[in-house]
């Protein structure tokens, strides 16, 4: 059997298993009985002489094979679904982006003004140190701004560093006293003050903490937060201190009593990646394209 004998319906069948793991979601969302489904699935896995799936729970879970089946399905469908239909208008036009807390002050606007442009609904949700690839391909997010780490590549995907940054130390009048005579705070020197912690992930999962504990510190966590707008308002009545790039300070407009030192140390920088479906449409590249320019004022490459 070759390409031009395959029933190329049972793909389609094929794509929306692989993402639902479900055969009543697949039959749901191709509007078909689940009979059909199960039927498609016999037929493949007898064309394709493997069983594709495993029953765990209520799961169907894809075996290796089918696993990598998926890696280059997946991507073959996105990019002909945004090529052949990929013209969104009006209430139609979505833009869904994740990005890291911190960036929020210096993406906001442009944000605004692109989404308003373009007249589409623009979606901003929290970055979480994890792998994005199946919700960029799946369309359920159009771009992933992510911080400190590789995603995993895909040939639907295009992946991209942007620039790098450093890291500050930022603190209020609690600790001025006791940092008049400093230029700049060592790596080394973290553990000894109470930290101001403001990311959507643990501690455990952020790269600056990793590195501490490589060197055998720790940072002790005094106010956890996941709204950057807090930072002023707790260092300015508490002796905390907050690590934070250097651009979010910089675009800190409630900077009264906010004062920062440079962070010593090769782990004070750290890098932004964007990740986006190389198929993505022409408008919704236009707005990747402005990110970028937005942030290239505060990023070097």
């Amino acid at each position: 059997m070759n390409i031009l004998q395959f029933d190329l319906n049972l793909l389609k069948i094929l794509h929306v298993m692989l993402m639902t793991g479900s055969t009543s979601l697949t039959a749901q969302k191709l509007g078909i009985s689940a009979s059909a489904v199960s039927h498609a699935l016999t037929r493949l896995r007898e064309a394709l002489q493997d069983p594709l799936f495993r029953r765990e729970g209520n799961q169907q879970v894809p075996t290796p094979f089918a696993r990598n089946i998926q890696d280059r399905l997946a991507p073959l469908f996105v990019s002909l679904n945004e090529e052949l239909f990929g013209s969104e208008t009006g209430e139609d036009r979505r833009f869904s982006l994740v990005l890291p807390p911190a960036l929020n002050v210096l993406l906001t606007p442009e944000l605004a003004h692109r989404g308003h442009q373009a007249k589409a609904v623009i979606e901003c949700h929290a970055f979480e140190r994890r792998e994005w690839r199946e919700e960029l391909i799946a369309k359920k997010i159009d771009l992933l701004i992510a911080v400190g780490d590789h995603q995993k590549g895909s040939s639907a995907l295009h992946y991209e560093r942007i620039g790098s940054a450093r890291l500050v130390v930022a603190y209020g009048a609690p600790l001025r006293q006791q940092f008049r005579e400093k230029t700049s705070v060592e790596f080394s020197e973290l553990d000894q003050f109470e930290h101001f912690y403001c990311h959507p992930w643990p501690q455990a999962a952020n790269e600056l903490d990793r590195q501490l504990a490589r060197a055998g510190l720790s940072r002790h966590l005094s106010f956890v937060c996941q709204d950057y707008s807090q930072l002023a308002p707790a260092l300015r009545r508490a002796p905390l201190l907050a690590v934070v790039p250097a651009p979010w300070v910089a675009a800190l407009v409630d900077r009264e009593g906010i004062y920062t030192l440079p962070l010593n140390g090769f782990q004070a920088e750290g890098n932004v990646f964007f990740q986006y479906r190389t198929s993505t449409t022409p408008w919704k590249r236009q707005i990747i394209n402005a990110l970028k320019k937005a942030l290239g004022g505060h990023y070097s490459l």
